[in-house]
């Protein structure tokens, strides 16, 4: 932060005008741009998940998948 204060009393001195927009466009240091899209400040609806995602996420079904990708993995990279 006392970069950006010795900016503006640089810009200051010179007689610039630093302009800025009213709204931020990126939230944050992540880039976030879901203000932009109008996710931000709406209550949290649940979605609907479809019957493969949900197939998905079962926990029987989940390690099984776990442990296929994790030997094609090992015969990948051995």
């Amino acid at each position: 932060m006392g970069q950006v204060c010795q900016l503006d009393k640089r810009m200051n001195d010179a007689g610039l005008l630093r302009l800025m927009v009213s709204d931020p466009l990126a939230m944050n240091m992540f880039n976030t741009l879901g203000y932009l899209r109008g996710e931000l400040g709406k209550e949290n609806r649940r979605q609907r998940v479809g019957l493969g995602k949900r197939v998905l996420e079962l926990g029987f079904v989940k390690k099984i998948l776990l442990a296929m990708y994790n030997k094609i993995f090992g015969w990948y990279y051995s």
